[in-house]
This record gives C-alpha cells, structure tokens and sequence, in this order.
C-alpha cells in the first residue's frame, strides 16, 4: 500500500528539514515566539524571546523532534505557519509528491495533512543529500545551552534502532493518535543503501527491522543471481543482455536440478547440502519458492 494517503505524524519534519535547509543559512538566529514556544507535545523547552540557530533547531527538530523548534523555524522562513505549509506543498509539487499534502511544520493530527510511504521514501532521498540532516538523523544526543531558568535541555534521538540494528543510518520517527507510529528508516550496509517506511504500526521498529531485514536479503539474492540479466532496470544488465517479464525474473531464481549427464553423478538436490539450501530458500523467499512463511 506504498501509494495509501496516511497521517503521517512527526516524519512531517523530514519536509521541514528539506525547506529550512533550502531557504535559510544554518548561522541565522531565530527569535523564539510565543507561539513557537507554546506549542507543546514533543518539544525541547524553548523560552519566548530567546534567540537560536537555525542550525541548534534542526538539531532539535531532527533528533529531539521538537514540535516547538519546528514552529519556531516556519515562522522564521515562512513568516507563519500558513506561509511555511506553503513552501512545503511546493517543494512537495517540485518533487512530485502526488499524495503528500502539508498543513503545518509537525505533523500534530489535522485535517488534510498527509503522505504516503512512496512520498516519504522520496522526502528521505532528497534529506540525505543534505550532509547537515544526514548527520543529524543519525545523532543519538545532543545538549543544548540550559533554559533561561538554569533547566538543562537534551535532545536524545526517538530512534530506537540507532545503535542497535547495524547500519542504521536514521532517519525519523512519528506518532499521534490518528497516524499511529511512523518511522523512515535508513540502513547502509556493504555498499547498499536501503530506505524502508512503515506507516500505522503497532510496533514501528519491530516491524522496521523485519521489513529491512527482508529487503536486504531480496537485494543481495537479486544482485547475485539477476543482475547479469536485467537490463530494463536501470541499465544494471550487460549490453545486450535479454529484457526478462515479472514471472520470467520470478523463475530464473529457482535454481533447477542438474539433468544427468558426464558432469553430474548425483542429484544435487536430494543431497544433503541441497536439502539446506532449498530450506533456507524457500524460508527466505516464500513467495516465490512456493514455501511457508
């Protein structure tokens, strides 16, 4: 259900970060409205009047999700929170995000204010070519200057999986009532670059882990055995290389038995290691191999 318009929750600020960082340099000092520190939920405890960084509330709104900081950086770059949902739903157009709608800077539940994971995936290819917010969305705590009262202020990371799932790499997680838990993940991993997004979870990071573990694992089994062959996917085949169907890719990962002959005294698949192999196979790739989950 890649295309399903969702709430989406506070991976909102994957567009945030997008259309602060395009719009405003990281040195810039932000005053602190009473609006921006008034917003509540998820927040780092921003004071009226206080001046900070455009840099310092990206940290907060990436790694802290501050909902305050993200206020704060809209009404800096866009006047208001009307104006800055402007800016976001035209850098969404500019990307041709075709079921993404944006209402405010957050992600808190409101009317109209959607996306869809195929939208986020695309959210999280342009964030990570910003080499600030790839370097925040795989922060796991940042300390800020204490409030005006002396309170100290720290930003750990919402993302459970950093440091706990190898190659983790962020990027944003989210939730509300109406979205559910939301999380964008990135892992990196010999060379490979994996974006994986779950919407309306019960469990964002098991259910992260699980859809990571499967897209790796399909990636490298394609890489290995298909990519010789497919040329109709993005040029990866060598030149001249035969353009294979659906079912066609589907078939070529079944490696059939040997036929007798000189080269074969046996049935490799009656064997020992053949038995293995299949086993492992078909629990791997279920769907294709026709074997259980």
């Amino acid at each position: 259900d890649a295309e399903v318009e969702r709430p989406m929750a506070s991976v909102t600020k994957i567009m945030t970060a997008i259309v602060v960082v395009e719009n405003a340099e990281l040195d810039e000092l932000v005053r602190i409205s009473a609006s921006a520190a008034a917003t509540g939920e998820a927040e780092i405890g921003l004071v009226r009047g206080e001046r900070w960084s455009v840099a310092d509330l990206l940290a907060a709104v990436m790694v802290r999700s501050g909902n305050d900081a993200a206020v704060a950086l809209a009404e800096h770059v866009g006047g208001s929170v009307e104006g800055f949902a402007e800016l976001m739903n035209a850098k969404a157009s500019e990307l041709g995000l075709e079921h993404s709608q944006f209402v405010n800077p957050h992600g808190l539940d409101i009317e109209g204010h959607y996306t869809s994971a195929a939208d986020l995936v695309t959210m999280a290819e342009v964030a990570l070519q910003d080499p600030y917010l790839a370097r925040l969305a795989r922060t796991s705590r940042i300390t800020f200057r204490p409030d005006p009262s002396g309170v100290s202020r720290v930003a750990n990371n919402t993302n459970r999986l950093l440091g706990i799932y190898p190659g983790i790499a962020g990027l944003k997680t989210g939730f509300t009532n109406d979205a559910g838990r939301v999380l964008v993940s990135v892992l990196e991993r010999k060379g490979q670059t994996l974006i994986g997004v779950v919407m309306g979870s019960e469990d964002h990071f098991d259910d992260s882990r699980r859809l990571l573990d499967y897209g790796y694992e399909f990636l490298n089994l394609k890489g290995r055995f298909l990519a010789p062959l497919v040329e109709e996917e993005g040029g990866a085949g060598t030149p001249g290389a035969p353009s294979l169907s659906r079912l066609d890719r589907l078939a070529a990962l079944v490696a059939p038995s040997l036929p007798d002959g000189q080269w074969s005294v046996g049935d490799f698949r009656d064997s020992g290691l053949g038995r293995s192999i299949e086993t492992w196979f078909r629990s791997t790739m279920p769907v294709v191999t026709g074997g259980t989950p």
